[in-house]
């Protein structure tokens, strides 16, 4: 048997524009567990929260010019520079915020870059420990590409008889650049890992890239609590509605999505689909979470209400089961916000036990509202789905919430400004609670970077590649300094009527009081 490491690394994060969010990755959680099930030695390390990292950030000012990298270190904790630079946010228009923060200055591109979790050095302390015969690293977000190279190759170095193994959205897009850049890297896996990781650490695979596609949810194990128990996990979550003490663990009951949306890298999969666990294993699931302490579930499946009433009827009863709170961050189609299935979530609500505390209904762009305000058209197309927003708040009891992305291909000035009236409106009217700033990006594997990448500044500008950072310009919008400060105006008006918190933005104007 194999003693393997199952790891996340540090992160790298645009500390003006983005703010510092992290949770346990199920993928790796899923293969972990799976390979303990089989004998294996395993461990989870998440670098971010091991040893209280989440509490650790080191500010590094950073230039880039085509190829060239370079970072220096700054005295300034990431407190200090919150503190200012939001106070330059709230006090300053938002060209005089652009002209002082824009990380495009004067063809540099300028960054100051946290970086969050354990050292380099603290994390090869810990694999000297274990001493693993592989290490699989999970690259997940093309924005802490750096960070996840620094660490494999620092790995590779000290400890050359250690496998190295990558997967992950962003090596999936492009596993041979990947290790055209890395070929130091023993293995890359293409698509889901679940099954062959463990054809890998076993011997029955070679193969530098293994390429794997989307598997169903059906040969997936039991999420194992001792896996993760040693990272601190569960703790009170920082990238989604607050669970105000409550241990959460993050779950899907399903993979997978039914749209082909041009900015998700699932869309560009073409063998993409829906993929339900089991209802058995999720019972029993369930009931270790419950000896596990946990007390409520952040819901990431990308299509929660797809299937019907009454299949959704079920997730509903077998949460109430278990007297599970949760909320959903994996997002709500509004098209499928009908009358009936808004009547289940409220229903739900009112009797005892776990409840539905928060629910992220984005509206989108689709293909058939292109160039116009994503917002507008999806409440003109679906009016009765908007009024069942009102009652969701109203009869539910749920905070409702919802997103722009700024900076979309075939956005104009015009349809961005269109969306903050209807989301001012909105909020003005009991409709939503919050309304988010996010930035358009273009990720490998998705139809926008195919059909868009050549507008990205520099491709090389990997902390550019995350839903709060601008880095690209647009037909109609043709300076990526523009986008930011469309960025800068839209949070300044929608946050002088609505409540912003640290999960969802880089200029909160609240702080979240934990209480019981």
């Amino acid at each position: 048997m194999s003693r393997v490491i199952l790891m996340k690394p540090y992160l790298e994060t645009d500390a003006t524009w983005e703010m510092i969010r992290t949770s346990s990755y199920l993928g790796l959680w899923y293969i972990a567990s799976k390979l303990k099930e089989v004998g294996h030695e395993v461990w989870y390390m998440d670098e971010v929260i091991r040893n209280n990292g989440i509490q650790r950030s080191r500010l590094f000012q950073t230039e880039l010019i085509n190829d060239a990298y370079t970072e220096v270190p700054l005295e300034q904790s990431i407190n200090e520079y919150r503190k200012e630079k939001n106070s330059y946010f709230e006090h300053h228009s938002p060209k005089e915020f652009i002209n002082k923060y824009s990380a495009f200055q004067n063809g540099i591109i300028k960054r100051v870059i946290a970086k969050t979790g354990n050292e380099i050095e603290e994390t090869l302390e810990e694999v000297a420990k274990i001493s693993p015969d592989y290490v699989g690293i999970s690259l997940i977000a093309s924005a802490n590409l750096r960070a996840s190279v620094n660490t494999g190759y620092a790995i590779h170095k000290r400890f050359p008889h250690i496998k190295i193994i990558y997967g992950g959205h962003h090596v999936s897009a492009n596993p041979q650049q990947f290790l055209k850049d890395n070929p130091w890297v023993d293995h890359v896996i293409v698509g889901d890992g679940i099954d062959i990781f463990q054809d890998i650490v076993e011997g029955r695979v070679e193969d530098k890239i293994v390429y794997q596609g989307f598997k169903p949810m059906c040969n997936f194990p039991l999420l194992d609590m001792e896996v993760i128990a040693a990272t601190g996990y569960p703790q009170d979550q920082q990238y989604s509605y607050p669970s105000y003490g409550r241990k959460s663990t993050d779950f899907m009951f399903s993979k997978g999505c039914f749209r082909k949306c041009e900015f998700c890298f699932a869309g560009g999969q073409p063998d993409n689909k829906v993929s339900n666990l089991d209802w058995d294993l999720i019972d029993e699931q369930f009931r270790q979470f419950k000896a596990a302490g946990i007390q409520e579930l952040i819901v990431q499946d990308d299509a929660f209400i797809f299937g019907g009433t009454a299949n959704l009827a079920r997730k509903l009863n077998l949460m109430k089961k278990y007297d599970f709170y949760w909320q959903n961050s994996g997002g709500i189609d509004f098209e499928m916000l009908t009358d009936d299935i808004v009547d289940l979530f409220i229903n739900n609500n009112k009797t005892s036990g776990g409840k539905l505390t928060g629910m992220y209904v984005p509206f989108n762009p689709r293909f058939w509202n292109k160039g116009t305000s994503a917002t507008q058209s999806m409440v003109n197309r679906y009016d009765r789905h908007f009024d069942n927003l009102h009652r969701l708040r109203d009869e539910g009891g749920i905070y409702v919430f919802t997103s722009e992305i700024v900076g979309a291909p075939h956005q104009t000035r015009e349809t961005i400004v269109e969306d903050i009236e209807s989301h001012k409106q909105m909020i003005g009217e009991g409709y939503l609670d919050t309304a988010l700033t996010l930035s358009a990006t273009l990720l490998p594997g998705t139809q926008w970077y195919d059909n868009f990448g050549d507008t990205i500044v520099n491709k090389n500008d990997v902390a550019g590649y995350s839903l709060f950072t601008t880095h690209h310009r647009t037909e109609n919008l043709p300076d990526p300094r523009i986008i930011e400060e469309l960025f800068v105006l839209r949070t300044k008006e929608l946050n002088s009527i609505q409540h912003t918190y640290n999960w969802q933005t880089p200029f909160p104007n609240s702080v979240w009081q934990y209480a019981n």
